[in-house]
């Protein structure tokens, strides 16, 4: 059996490789603590487990112990896939290709497959990438942003009695979008520059390529959705989808 793992900043997602699609899926976050995150990873595994292939961008510890894991099941093998030049018919933009996040390599590449051509990536975690790749598989490159919660934290950090929010969700209604208070005014601003800062992007690339689907993925898209005008495409597992490629 083939287990997918997809390691980000805040969170581990698995998934098993069943007839060539996903199947017993779960998550942890480990941001708060590695032990009870990978007990719950071990406990998902299945009892017959051959190759586990992962894409981690959350350091050498995480690796470290991820491996140990795997290494616990006899016959299992890791895989960790890197950030090349070139894979599945995709060019990396990246001079130096392992500048690149991995999760955001394989999302690049799950992305044209699925579109078949021309694709944009959202990647809405603790930092929202943005990334474009074209009709024939060439990477344009991206955007990294921070995402609404670190936006409000950084407010926070550098100035005085601003006080910590937490960006809403929804979208308020109308004049609405005008906080009243302080919390509101912090967490709708985040909330409205970072998806200002997307629909522009996506708007200058589809008006470049021509109509292309905008992915969104990652644990903070719901949040996120509301407040594009960017017509979007939820895919809440596009990195287990570019780890099939991987698998085969």
């Amino acid at each position: 059996m083939t287990v997918l793992v997809d390691i980000g900043n805040t969170r581990i997602k698995w998934a098993t490789l069943e007839a060539g699609a996903l199947a017993h899926r779960g998550s942890a976050v480990h941001r708060d603590g590695l032990d009870a995150a990978f007990a719950a990873f071990a406990a998902a595994l299945p009892k017959s487990l051959g190759r586990v292939i992962a894409a981690n961008v959350a350091g050498e510890a995480v690796a470290a112990r991820l491996a140990k894991v795997v290494a616990a099941r006899p016959g299992a093998s890791l895989e960790l896939v890197a950030t090349t030049a070139e894979r599945f018919g995709v060019r990396c933009a990246y001079r130096d290709p392992s500048r690149l996040g991995v999760d955001r390599w394989v999302a690049i590449v799950a992305a044209h497959h699925a579109a078949s051509g021309a694709a944009c990536v959202i990647d809405a975690g603790t930092a929202v990438t943005f990334d474009a790749v074209d009709a024939g598989g060439a990477h344009l490159g991206g955007l990294i942003l921070p995402g609404a919660v670190l936006l409000a934290a950084a407010l926070d950090k550098n100035t005085s009695d601003i006080g910590a929010t937490a960006p809403v969700a929804d979208v308020p209604r109308g004049l609405e979008l005008l906080g009243r208070n302080t919390a509101a005014a912090v967490g709708n601003a985040a909330r409205l520059a970072l998806a200002a800062a997307l629909d522009r992007a996506a708007a200058r690339v589809t008006e470049a390529l021509g109509p292309a689907p905008v992915y969104l993925t990652g644990g903070d898209a719901p949040a996120l959705a509301p407040w594009l005008e960017t017509r979007v495409e939820p895919r809440a597992d596009l990195v287990l989808e570019g780890l099939k490629l991987f698998a085969a």
